[in-house]
């Protein structure tokens, strides 16, 4: 076991027993839910329609440590973002975006051990349909990114994309359980040897969530990646695994989530242009 994939087990384990802490509270309090619920971080890599009130401001830090692929490799890369609720309908945010890299013997990937400044990621998320008006939420999402290194090497390269998402939420029982889909499509275009390449990523992500308690959700997902590349499909993988989610306090909220890659189709894992196991750390503060 690598010394990253002990650093990402033990974050999760001291979540889960905050989780556990948190659930023996709540038994003893009940579980009425609190009146703002917000179901954008109670998922886990899906996110939901909620996009907050008009004049709310937001940090938010999301890390994903990916590992797995054949040889030996490790990507541990965060998203901080600044998000500011310029109207009940419409999100704006921009932040920064950084990336540790171990690789050792991956095909196809240099050999490197660095730490790094990758790039700027903004966005702009606009609310189509309250999900306490409407049968169902929805939101697009619009998420343009500059990277000076490439997400999977760590090579110098100018990456472009702008991932866009749909977000679909529905709330299934009142206060109590939520199922959500993602919809996203992200064109990107990458510099090599003076020439650019063009990628398109197409990801599908279904999930639910339950309240355990009234700061407490649990749930899982499965999600299904498609990568193009230059307009022709090679290569696609399917990933399943739980999610959980803790609010500290009405302003503060953390989540995990877990993604394993499994067997497709009666396929083989991918283990060259995807990881085995996808680890995801999120905490948002509003203010």
């Amino acid at each position: 076991m690598t010394r990253l994939t002990t650093i990402l087990l033990t974050v999760i384990g001291a979540v889960f027993a905050l989780a556990d802490s948190a659930i023996a509270e709540d038994g003893r309090v009940g579980t009425a839910q609190a009146p703002d619920l917000d179901t954008e971080h109670i998922f886990g890599f899906a996110e939901g329609s909620d996009i907050g009130a008009k004049g709310e401001r937001e940090i938010e830090s999301v890390t994903v440590g990916s590992f797995g692929k054949i040889g030996s490799y490790g990507n541990v890369d965060n998203e901080t973002s600044f998000r500011y609720g310029v109207t009940d309908q419409l999100r704006l945010s921009f932040g920064t975006l950084t990336d540790y890299y171990g690789i050792d013997n991956s095909p196809g990937l240099p050999n490197r051990g660095i730490a790094t400044f990758s790039g700027l990621i903004g966005e702009m998320r606009i609310l189509i349909l309250d999900r306490t008006k409407a049968p169902f939420g929805m939101t697009f999402s619009l998420n343009p990114q500059w990277r000076q290194t490439d997400p999977a090497s760590g090579e110098k390269t100018g990456n472009y994309a702008i991932p866009a998402t749909l977000l679909l939420d529905k709330e299934a029982i009142p206060d109590k359980l939520f199922f959500v889909a993602n919809l996203i499509y992200t064109p990107s275009f990458l510099r090599v040897d003076n020439w650019r390449a063009h990628d398109d990523a197409f990801t599908m992500i279904a999930g639910g969530s339950y309240a355990l308690g009234s700061r407490l959700f649990a749930g899982a997902e499965i999600r299904h990646e498609n990568l193009a590349q230059n307009g022709a499909f090679i290569a696609h993988a399917l990933f399943v695994g739980p999610t959980l989610f803790y609010r500290f306090s009405p302003v503060f909220t953390a989540k995990v989530a877990w993604a394993a890659q499994i067997p497709n189709a009666g396929s083989r894992l991918d283990l060259v242009s995807y990881e085995r196991h996808q680890v995801e750390l999120q905490i948002a503060y509003n203010f």
